[in-house]
């Protein structure tokens, strides 16, 4: 992993977007001054950075989506035979959701980054399906959404969210293999 230098100021932008996703994990209806506390700073901090609670949870919904797709760019999914970048894949995203998971409503089209995830999803299912390992009676599109969705399950659906990140992924990448394997 490069080490970027981070400017003081994004540094506090991260900070407080960490600790709103921490917040909001325990209460999503928590208010600015949750958030503030969570964080461990004044409130007066966290309107210099964001005016509203609408504009934080709008920034940290593309926060999440930006770190996701880091934390995919390190696993290195295209590289490696597709069960493992699946695999990583999976355990990736239910690291960066686990943190920073928080379901936006706010909009309705999908951020960039978000859309690049779902592309990078896509073409290592088309390549799984491509190489013959995945089945190919469904649409890469199609399959790459159903295994994003396991993930999502895995992120908002109790009792999966009891579940570690091993044994999350574990599950996910067995029900997705089976169900999805060339028979």
């Amino acid at each position: 992993m490069t080490m970027t230098r981070i400017d003081p100021s994004t540094r506090t932008r991260h900070a407080i977007l960490q600790a709103a996703a921490s917040a909001l994990r325990k209460h999503e209806r928590a208010g600015m001054a949750d958030i503030a506390d969570e964080g461990g700073f004044g409130r007066a901090t966290l309107y210099r950075y964001f005016a509203s609670r609408e504009e934080l949870l709008v920034e940290l919904s593309r926060f999440a989506a930006q770190t996701s797709l880091e934390a995919l760019d390190e696993a290195r999914i295209d590289s490696i035979p597709v069960p493992d970048a699946l695999s990583r894949a999976t355990r990736a995203l239910l690291t960066v959701g686990r943190e920073l998971w928080t379901v936006s409503t706010h909009r309705k089209e999908l951020w960039p980054e978000e859309e690049k995830i779902g592309d990078l999803m896509r073409d290592l299912v088309a390549r799984g399906q491509h190489e013959g390992i995945l089945r190919g009676d469904l649409p890469a599109h199609q399959l790459s959404v159903l295994f994003g969705s396991l993930i999502i399950g895995a992120l908002t659906l109790d009792p999966l969210r009891q579940l570690g990140v091993e044994d999350a992924a574990d599950a996910i990448m067995t029900v997705f293999m089976d169900g999805a394997r060339v028979r």
